[in-house]
């Protein structure tokens, strides 16, 4: 009788909390396997129906992101603290860091995925990736940039720029591996030019801050 009565009870309607509320049904395990997968590539395995189906996520990608903001954001004011070297400069914090790398990163989570699940629909992908489980794909991809964003106060440029490479590799490869199978029947030309354009902007989100890093630092050395 119970499971005949929740069988028979209708899914929430879209403009309910009940609809929102499923997708962020998650255990705190789960989501610790899934952002530790998400900068691990394993060539012999895929991260999405390994680690997000059959249920696909926006607990874990919404607080990576929002965690990343702030990891960013302080980096920088505390790379600009330590540039300046306290030394005829009066350093204030500076609150539209905090704008700019929500700005990017939500627009990086968002748009990106968007773009993607519209051209694999376009070409009649046979993966079946939902939009759902590329856009959680994408939030935890971005978790390998939490430790690196906090690692940038480090003061040694060649330094900051390993851990970018090193984390665009790491998270960049997974997403590849992932979308890969999505792609191979396409024409080589295409596949490769769309694998590629998702590592690149990959790279390009976290070289963005760090450029943005050193050309604070710049200006800092300017006003003294």
């Amino acid at each position: 009788q119970l499971l005949k009565e929740d069988k028979d009870k209708p899914s929430p309607s879209f403009w309910t909390f009940e609809y929102y509320q499923q997708f962020f049904d998650i255990e705190t395990h789960q989501v610790l396997g899934r952002i530790l997968g998400s900068f691990v590539p394993r060539p012999k395995s895929n991260y999405i129906p390994d680690k997000i189906r059959p249920n696909p996520d926006l607990y874990g990608p919404f607080w990576v992101c929002t965690t990343l903001v702030f990891t960013t954001a302080i980096a920088g004011n505390l790379a600009n603290y330590l540039g300046s070297g306290g030394k005829e400069y009066h350093w204030k914090y500076d609150f539209h860091k905090v704008t700019l790398a929500a700005t990017a990163i939500f627009s990086y989570w968002w748009v990106i995925p968007t773009l993607l699940f519209g051209f694999l629909w376009w070409r009649g992908s046979k993966a079946g990736y939902t939009y759902l489980e590329i856009l959680c794909v994408y939030g935890y991809s971005l978790a390998i940039y939490i430790p690196i964003s906090i690692l940038w106060v480090i003061q040694f440029s060649w330094f900051q720029w390993i851990l970018v490479i090193l984390g665009a590799l790491l998270s960049g490869g997974v997403l590849m591996i992932t979308f890969w199978p999505a792609v191979k029947d396409e024409d080589k030309k295409i596949a490769w030019a769309v694998i590629v354009a998702i590592f690149l902007f990959h790279v390009l989100l976290a070289a963005g801050f760090k450029v943005k890093i050193i050309a604070w630092n710049y200006i800092l050395k300017k006003m003294k």
